[in-house]
């Protein structure tokens, strides 16, 4: 079964907020790489795990 749920995450480059659609059914922890919608560097998104329904994000520098 599928749950999606939207969280922000801030870029570790320009700082602007990104929202981010996390699948929170997928197999925890999970990392993957997604441009920032402003600067288009590479955030490497890390989710750790799912706490009252919402999913634990950080957003790190690609080379971190």
């Amino acid at each position: 079964m599928e749950c999606m749920k939207s969280v922000t995450v801030q870029c570790p480059y320009c700082g602007v907020l990104n929202e981010e659609m996390i699948d929170c059914s997928a197999e925890l922890p999970e990392e993957y790489v997604e441009d920032c919608e402003v600067c288009c560097s590479p955030m490497l998104i890390r989710i750790f795990s799912v706490e009252g329904g919402m999913p634990v994000v950080e957003a790190h520098r690609e080379n971190e």
